[in-house]
């Protein structure tokens, strides 16, 4: 129902009333996190009252009758948001990571990475990403993955020296609307108390959209959160869920080849029985020749 015309009328409303924990409109009845998903995607926010806000999920939702205010995503003035790219890398993903951050690098206010590696390595990627001209700060450093990705994440964290982070791999890159739209859902983020962002990711296997989507992603996460499990790290876990949020307001993309799709999933079950996940490998080789426009529209990298 990506299509539905009710959608769109929703988002565009300017006021709606919360009764009982959600929002009724046009037959539709959405609880707010999702409403405020589904504004997201037509690049729209929407608030509760500051009362309700802070006691949603503290106290039963018939005593917190308030209003939803939806408007426009906040467009800042021009200039990087308050959050850095962070990467994990290795010296042989070097030019897909100087690609990433020439094109870019100018969104954020520091590119963070940590290499699979040691000093010499580091310096290596430094120099690299020190000879494009306009990047923001670098803070690069070095050690070595171990097979823990959720470790070597915890690392940037700690590295970036900015309160969020957008953790992109060196084959993804964010799509139009996420990197026009990235100051504005940081600070919608702030303004609702969140502190990891999930957005949808497009996989692209041999340059083909692939059946696995969304494949949700939760990405921009603040420095205090740590990534949990070494394959398949996620932030998740033990964060309380008001502090979470899935933004449509822009997505993930990533280029991959069917060898590396192959390649992956023996290299994560070595790591951890069971984190080969074939179902994923399956969809992620089964291609979708019929993905509806809407969604491939603007999922070109920016």
């Amino acid at each position: 129902m990506h299509d539905d015309p009710r959608f769109a009328a929703l988002a565009a409303s300017r006021r709606l009333p919360f009764r009982d924990g959600y929002v009724r409109a046009d037959g539709l009845v959405l609880g707010f996190e999702t409403l405020r998903t589904l504004a997201s995607r037509f690049d729209r926010t929407a608030t509760l009252g500051p009362l309700a806000s802070r006691l949603l999920g503290r106290v039963p939702v018939r005593l917190l009758p308030s209003t939803v205010t939806l408007a426009s995503l906040e467009k800042t003035e021009p200039g990087p948001a308050d959050v850095a790219l962070g990467c994990i890398a290795r010296t042989a993903d070097l030019p897909a990571l100087v690609a990433l951050a020439t094109t870019h690098g100018t969104c954020f206010r520091t590119i963070a990475v940590m290499v699979d590696g040691g000093p010499e390595d580091a310096d290596r990627v430094r120099a690299a990403l020190a000879a494009v001209p306009g990047l923001p700060r670098l803070a690069i450093d070095a050690a070595p993955l171990n097979g823990d990705f959720g470790a070597q994440r915890n690392r940037v964290q700690q590295l970036a020296g900015a309160r969020w982070i957008l953790h992109l791999d060196t084959d993804e890159a964010p799509d139009t609307r996420l990197a026009a739209n990235l100051a504005a859902i940081v600070a919608d983020a702030d303004r609702h108390a969140d502190k990891v962002v999930g957005f949808a990711r497009l996989n692209l296997v041999d340059d083909r959209p692939s059946a696995f989507y969304p494949d949700t992603q939760y990405r921009l996460v603040r420095s205090d959160v740590r990534f949990h499990r070494k394959v398949h790290e996620s932030p998740l876990p033990g964060l309380d869920w008001r502090a979470v949020h899935r933004s449509l307001g822009g997505a993930l993309v990533h280029r991959l080849s069917r060898d590396r799709v192959r390649a992956r999933s023996i290299q994560y079950e070595a790591i951890a029985e069971g984190a080969g996940r074939p179902h994923d490998e399956h969809m992620l080789l089964d291609d979708w020749p019929d993905i509806p426009a809407e969604l491939i529209a603007g999922r070109k990298p920016a």
